[in-house]
């Protein structure tokens, strides 16, 4: 809802007028019919690609107005959608584990490795022997140790990546890659939540009184591309001197001329508040003078006034 500070600073104006000359209860007080206005805007910056409505146009809450064309949200879409497929793909890999090819693969090469070091600890067991009668030197043996030593390590790796491929990940790896699918879904609502904002749809019933940007124009972030006003939440708004606020209270029920329709409608006033300094009255004599300030008073219409649109001019005389 936002308000018409043009139209209330011409309500000030009409009021300072009227209420020019000595502070009368009965002087009219001449003010305006406002309402409220939502101004429709987008999340995400783009082009329009169609407006639904025209000014004047009544519409109903849900209904489309306009199409925004956003092609750098569909190209985010289709990678945030790319990266889930991969991370979901990485999780079957890990939970299926090896093939059977790379499992008879490792098979083998245990099987190769256990066979080496039964070898080479047959020849380091002989040459121990020689060793301790003296029948080889101490550097033949060390080399013979040296090979015996190295079996030994290919047989454990040979173990290690044979127990790899036949347990699979493990499962600190697989909640890992789960995650990453989690946080692909998350980014991925993210974005289709801003993708929903290229479809723009009244958030009230009411009527379209501005279009700002039109079809072809660029649109920014938050920027309003049209307004509407709520024609079913209309008010008065008047400026009142503040010597005249003893007349005045929220709650009370008054009766007003609106010259546009030839009628006097009955309203009920539900806000006082200060106005701004723009209308501040000066005081009319030298003695213990003061400024006075002015005060937005508002009234709404007891019951629904056909034909009561913001702009009209009203009048109203305090008793």
């Amino acid at each position: 809802m936002k308000s018409l500070p043009i139209a209330l600073l011409a309500s000030a104006c009409l009021a300072a007028c009227s209420q020019a000359g000595p502070a009368s209860s009965h002087a009219p007080i001449t003010g305006l019919i406002d309402a409220t206005e939502i101004d429709v805007a987008s999340k995400i910056p783009g082009r329009v690609k169609e407006l639904s409505v025209h000014e004047g146009d009544r519409v109903t809450a849900g209904q489309t107005l306009l199409t925004i064309e956003s092609e750098e949200m569909q190209a985010k879409l289709d990678q945030v959608q790319a990266s889930i497929t991969a991370a979901q793909a990485r999780v079957r890999l890990a939970q299926a584990g090896a093939r059977r090819e790379e499992k008879e693969g490792a098979r083998q090469a245990l099987e190769a490795a256990r066979h080496q070091l039964d070898i080479t600890k047959k020849t380091y067991d002989r040459m121990s022997a020689l060793l301790q009668s003296g029948a080889v030197p101490q550097a033949q043996f060390d080399e013979v140790e040296s090979r015996y030593s190295v079996a030994k390590d290919q047989l454990a790796m040979a173990q290690a990546r044979f127990d790899l491929v036949s347990r699979g990940a493990r499962s600190e790896e697989i909640d890992a890659l789960k995650a990453l699918v989690q946080q692909g879904q998350g980014t991925l609502a993210e974005v289709q939540s801003y993708n929903k904002e290229t479809t723009q749809t009244s958030p009230i019933q009411g009527e379209v009184t501005k279009i700002i940007v039109h079809r072809g124009e660029l649109a920014s972030t938050g920027y309003p591309i049209l307004t509407i006003v709520d024609l079913d939440d209309v008010w008065a708004s008047f400026a009142v001197r503040e010597d005249l606020l003893a007349h005045v209270q929220k709650g009370m029920r008054i009766e007003a001329d609106v010259p546009a329709l030839g009628r006097r409608i009955p309203m009920e006033i539900f806000h006082v508040a200060a106005m701004g300094d723009f209308a501040t009255w000066k005081a009319t004599s030298d003695k213990n003078s003061f400024d006075l300030r002015s005060f937005e008073i508002r009234a709404r219409p007891i019951q629904k006034v056909d034909g009561l649109r913001p702009g009209m001019t009203i009048r109203w005389s305090p008793e």
